[in-house]
C-alpha cells in the first residue's frame, strides 16, 4: 500500500507542478539522460549507449503508464501517447539546443517535437488533437509554429536499465523506475526497441509494466 501511495505522490508532483509557472532555472534541475545533452536530429553520438539515448522515452512512458494504470503501451491510446510525449518534452526538452525559454515556458519547434515523438514510435499527424487534460501544460502556438511546454520535475525517481539483449536486430530491455531516496523499485518494465533513422536512433515498439 505504501509503495502505491508513494508512486501516486511522485507522479502527482510532476503532473501538478506545471499548473504553476516554472522558471527556466527550475527546468535546468530536471534529471538528465546519461551523455544525452544537445542531441541533434539524426545525430545521437556514436559512443552513446542506446539505452542511455532512449532513457528519456522510457522514463516518460513509465510515468504515463503508471498515471493511466496501463499495463502495456498502445499507440492507439492517444491520451497515453500524448502524456508520454509531454513527459519527455517536459523533463528533457530543455537539453535540446533548439529549445528556447519564454516567460518561464519552454518553446520547442514542431520539428523537434516530431523527433521526440519518433522515439515513442509515434507520428504527430496520427496522434490527433491534444487531449484537453494536458493543454494546461502543453499547447501549440500557430504563430511561432512551436509547442509551448511547462516544465515538470521528477527528481525523486530515476530510470534504471538492468538488462539489455540484442535479438534479431532489436534491443530487449528490462529495468525499473527507482525511488532515489531508498532505492526501492516503484515500477518494473520490459521494452523492445527497434532501430530507426531518427534523432534517438531507436523507437519503442513494445513497452509493458511488470510486477
Amino acid at each position: 500500500m505504501f509503495k502505491k501511495l508513494l508512486t501516486a505522490a511522485l507522479i502527482a508532483s510532476m503532473l501538478i507542478l506545471p499548473v504553476n509557472s516554472v522558471s527556466p532555472a527550475d527546468c535546468e534541475e530536471s534529471p538528465v539522460p546519461a551523455q544525452g545533452q544537445d542531441y541533434l536530429p539524426g545525430d545521437v553520438p556514436a559512443e552513446t549507449v542506446p539505452a542511455d539515448a532512449m532513457s528519456p522515452a522510457l522514463h516518460a512512458l513509465v510515468l504515463a503508464m503508471l498515471n493511466h494504470d496501463a499495463g502495456a503501451f498502445q499507440l492507439s491510446d492517444s491520451e497515453l501517447a500524448w502524456e508520454a510525449l509531454y513527459n519527455m518534452l517536459s523533463l528533457y526538452g530543455q537539453l535540446d539546443s533548439r529549445s528556447a525559454s519564454d516567460r518561464g515556458e519552454l518553446l520547442l519547434p514542431e520539428e523537434t517535437v516530431r523527433d521526440y515523438a519518433a522515439a515513442l514510435g509515434a507520428d504527430l499527424d496520427e496522434l490527433g488533437a491534444l487531449p484537453a487534460g494536458i493543454r494546461d501544460r502543453l499547447n501549440y502556438d500557430n504563430v511561432s509554429r512551436c509547442y509551448v511546454v511547462v516544465c515538470g520535475d521528477d527528481g525523486l525517481a530515476q530510470l534504471q536499465v538492468e538488462d539489455i539483449q540484442s535479438v534479431s536486430g532489436e534491443l530487449h530491455l528490462s529495468g525499473a523506475l527507482v525511488y532515489t531516496v531508498d532505492g526501492e523499485a516503484l515500477a518494473r518494465f520490459q521494452a523492445v526497441l527497434c532501430p530507426r533513422d531518427s534523432m534517438f536512433g531507436y523507437a519503442v515498439s513494445q513497452m509493458s509494466l511488470t510486477a
